[in-house]
Order: structure tokens, then C-alpha cells, then sequence
């Protein structure tokens, strides 16, 4: 504002928040320096001696703010000491959990240098990227079993039986350090790997609606992704179904590509799943039969949508059939060739019902954790130059997943606790 009124809704907003950032600085600096603040804790335990006090910087989402009067406290058996005061503001590598909460929110969107300067233009001036590193690494060590306790304190079941609920996963290679493709085997003549792959699982929710395409449930989708074997991933997969649907839902369906890793899973974690094979999938390995068959131009692209359509309304015994009559004068090489392209449909012929999963508004894509695999890890782990250590990506995953799947503040509210029981209290 001036005398003559207004000079501009943009110059008045920007003097406003700074003149308010600048204020509430001084409150903090005020707060966390005043005379006889009592600190929780603030006393030597059983084993522990006083060691005078110490100043340090607090990072707060105003800027940074000093303090000359933390008491610390050291316990010489066990050579450990500790801050009574940094424990009750709950600072993380020095930052208030306001602000790492904001900051890591941006580390896990864009990269560390953008997210730096990003933070430092709108919240406070003295990020770095090695700063983010670090805080993202101090915050990961305890989000570490967020993905992994299907009854945490901060479980938000569904209040009702679903109708049917899809379960999907895949992977996709992470650009990784070379110290840690050691052991890895690499799909190039050489062998040598140059990713390590990465599980993700996507689940999500349908209400079907017979005879009509299925539609994924807006805000219906939770992710998890690890660079952990099988075995590991397959139990964060089955935690975050349990936490979500601790009343089995009416109809559960597992959406996969086939892949052996993934059957087994819906095997031993999901027994009760009906699993179906993606349909684009199947698509794809009509290739193969239609090189065998000799066929290309115009009537390589009719047969193989004739084929398709055979596919997709259920008929896939058909397909098996006339396969078989078209391989039946083949013979060496040949003969053999055609036996292992007809495997794949003879295998998967129960997974491949579309006709009845259309008939009863089903999915029979797994296009969702296709695009997971880009949105999830492709997005922010896979730009140009990005190479990985396993430290770096265990311990982003969990705020990168939980804020797509809409449980950032659940991810934050565990951190807390685990850090302070009390506080989070």
C-alpha cells in the first residue's frame, strides 16, 4: 500500500510474507533464547555427567536461528551423548521437522539441486543440496518400516468392504553406481548389468459395472518400491494390502504380466486372488506365431487382429488350435519353435477369460503399475546423468512413494513417533 493506494497486488503480497517471515524469525529466536525455557528431559540420567552447554543453528522454515544454551549431556561407559533440547524440537540433522517435512517434500519431486534451489527461493535461504542429502538420510533411517507394519498407529483401514481391488506390480531397471551392480547380471551380450532392477506394486480400486470398461477409483492408488529380492518385496506388497483392506474385499483380482516372479507371488502371498494375465501382453506374443506362419504385409496386420479379437473375446482355445494345424507340417527347428510359442498361451489359457472379466467390468490391463514404474521412479531416479547407491534410493523410496500414494502426513506422524514417542503423542 501507499498514499496514492495500491502499487500493485504482487509488490504488496511479496513485501507482506517477507515482512511475516522476517517476524516470525524473531519470535522463534526469542522462543527457543528465552530465560529458564524448560526443556524436557533437561537433567543427567542414571550413568550420565553434565558437559556444559553448546551452541548450534536451528533450520527453521523462517531461516536459521541460533542458540547458545543447549545443555549436553555424555555417558562415558556407553560413550554416547545426547542434546535434551534438540530431542524436544525433534530436529532432524538440524532442521525443525516442519521444515524437513517441507523440504524432503520437494527432494522426493524434483532433483537435489532443483529441490535446493527451490526451498532456498521460498523457504529458507540456507539449503544446499548436500544439506538435503543428508536430512533425507537422517529422516530415511526412520521411515524405514513405515511400508512394512500393516497395524502401525497410523493405519487408516477402509471403513467398508471394497468391491473389488486390483493388485499389480513389475520393475524397472534404476540407474545405479557400479559398486552396486557387483553380482548383478546384465541382459547385453556382455553380461554386465548397467541397472538394478526395481519392484514396484501399484493397488488400486474398481467398482465394476458389468459390461462396462473398468475405471480406476479416483485417489484409489497406494505404492510400494524396493530394490530388495523377491521375497522382501512380496511381504511390503501384502502389508500395504492388509493395511488397506483389513476385511478381505468382495473381489480380488492380481493384474500381471506373467512373469514367473510375479505368479509366484500371487501364490504365496494372495492365494485367494484371481489372477489375470495382461491382456497387451498376451497381444504381444502373437508375434512369434505370425513369423512362423510366414506372414507379413496386409495379411500379417489382418490375421494378427483376427487373432487379437480371438483374444480378447475369450477364444483363446481356438487360437491353440489353429496354431497347431498351421505348425502340424512344420518340422526340426521349426516344429520346435512353434511348440514354444504355443506353450505360452496353453500355460496361461485359465488367466486368459477376457470375455468373462469384461462381462463383469473388470480390468484386464496393467497399464496403472506400468505407469507407476515411470511415475514413481522413472520420473525422479531415471533423468539423464542420475547414477544410485543403495543408501540414496532406500532411503528417498519412502517419501517418494507414501506422497504419490497420498500418505505423506501417515509417513511423517510414524517418523515422529519413532523418533519421540512422546512428542508425537
Amino acid at each position: 500500500m501507499s498514499q496514492n493506494g495500491i502499487d500493485g497486488p504482487l509488490n504488496f503480497e511479496e513485501k507482506a510474507l517477507g515482512a511475516f517471515n522476517q517476524t516470525c524469525h524473531q519470535l522463534f529466536s526469542l522462543l527457543l533464547n528465552l530465560p529458564g525455557l524448560r526443556v524436557p528431559g533437561n537433567a543427567p540420567r542414571p550413568g550420565e555427567v553434565s558437559a556444559g552447554t553448546r551452541g548450534c543453528d536451528v533450520f527453521t522454515s523462517f531461516g536459521h536461528v541460533r542458540v547458545d544454551n543447549r545443555a549436553y549431556f555424555y555417558n562415558p561407559n556407553t560413550k554416547t551423548g545426547r542434546f535434551p533440547f534438540d530431542d524436544a524440537l525433534g530436529l532432524i540433522n538440524g532442521c525443525t521437522p516442519a521444515l524437513a517435512k517441507r523440504a524432503l517434500e520437494c527432494a522426493a519431486t524434483h532433483p537435489y539441486d532443483k529441490a535446493a534451489q527451490i526451498i532456498r527461493k521460498n523457504i529458507t535461504p540456507e539449503m544446499t543440496p548436500d544439506i538435503l542429502k543428508t536430512l533425507v538420510r537422517h529422516a530415511g533411517n526412520h521411515a524405514a518400516g513405515f511400508f512394512t507394519h500393516p497395524l502401525g498407529a497410523s493405519v487408516r483401514p477402509d471403513a467398508q468392504q471394497a468391491e473389488c481391488v486390483v493388485l499389480t506390480a513389475d520393475g524397472t531397471g534404476m540407474p545405479m553406481r557400479r559398486k552396486h551392480l557387483r553380482g548383478v547380471k546384465g541382459r547385453g551380450p556382455d553380461g554386465k548389468a548397467k541397472t538394478r532392477e526395481a519392484k514396484l506394486s501399484a493397488i488400486y480400486k474398481v467398482n465394476p459395472v458389468p459390461g462396462q470398461p473398468a475405471k480406476r477409483l479416483p485417489n484409489s492408488t497406494s505404492y510400494t518400491v524396493t530394490l530388495e529380492r523377491k521375497a522382501p518385496f512380496a511381504d511390503r506388497f501384502r502389508c500395504d494390502y492388509r493395511r488397506r483392506f483389513p476385511v478381505v474385499p468382495k473381489v480380488t483380482l492380481f493384474l500381471c504380466d506373467g512373469s514367473k516372479w510375479l505368479r509366484e507371488i500371487r501364490r504365496t502371498h494372495f492365494p485367494h486372488a484371481i489372477e489375470i494375465l495382461d491382456f497387451y501382453h498376451a497381444a504381444e506374443h502373437l508375434a512369434p506365431l505370425l513369423d512362423l506362419a510366414g506372414l507379413s504385409g496386409k495379411d500379417r496386420k489382418t490375421t494378427f487382429k483376427k487373432w487379437r479379437c480371438w483374444l480378447k473375446a475369450g477364444k483363446v482355445g481356438r487360437l491353440i488350435e489353429v496354431c497347431q494345424g498351421l505348425a502340424a507340417t512344420a518340422s526340426g527347428d521349426d516344429a520346435k519353435a512353434w511348440k514354444k510359442a504355443l506353450v505360452y498361451y496353453e500355460n496361461n489359457r485359465g488367466r486368459m477369460k477376457y470375455d468373462e472379466y469384461l462381462a463383469n467390468g473388470w480390468p484386464i490391463g496393467s497399464g496403472v503399475v506400468e505407469a507407476g514404474c515411470k511415475t514413481v521412479v522413472g520420473a525422479r531416479f531415471k533423468q539423464p546423468g542420475m547414477r544410485w547407491s543403495r543408501k540414496g534410493t532406500d532411503a528417498l523410496f519412502p517419501f517418494r512413494t507414501a506422497l504419490l500414494s497420498g500418505r505423506y502426513d501417515e509417513l511423517w506422524t510414524h517418523i515422529l513417533h519413532k523418533r519421540n514417542p512422546r512428542n508425537a503423542a
